[in-house]
């Protein structure tokens, strides 16, 4: 991009779009420079909102792994072939049968969730839960 003033150059611009682009705004009576405005602006909207979330929920993820580690090293054994349920890397529940550790995980509102079976290696497994995936 070259920036001279308020000149912008732009290169790689899909021509039909910059057409249509171009067209409609003039039908609104924007310029075009307003109409590209308003559309980075809405571009930014979109992908800083998803970065930001996708990075939220990798964060809750490992928060939720290192959860996991504990809980199987302190209560594998203990509570072995149970369901734990972990959100957001807190520790929800320890249930007696997978139905229920789902039923309890769908209730949550959190980012992320595990259910493993304590006392053996963890199995992944995405599981889609309303809008989003849990692992």
């Amino acid at each position: 991009m070259l920036n001279i003033g308020n000149v912008i150059v732009v290169k790689n611009v899909d021509r039909d779009i910059y057409r249509r682009v171009k067209s409609v705004a003039a039908l609104k009576g924007y310029t075009l420079g307003r109409a590209l405005t308003e559309a980075m602006k809405l571009w930014l909207l979109i992908n800083e909102a998803t970065s930001r979330d996708y990075l939220e929920y990798l964060s809750c993820r490992e928060k939720s792994e290192r959860k996991l580690k504990e809980i199987q090293e302190k209560y594998g054994e203990k509570f072995k072939g149970k369901y734990v349920i972990i959100c957001d890397g807190e520790l929800i529940k320890i249930c007696g049968n997978e139905d229920e550790a789902f039923m309890v995980a769908g209730k949550s509102n959190a980012k992320q969730c595990i259910i493993a079976r304590l006392g053996e290696v963890t199995k992944e497994h995405k599981v889609e839960m309303s809008m989003g995936i849990l692992s």
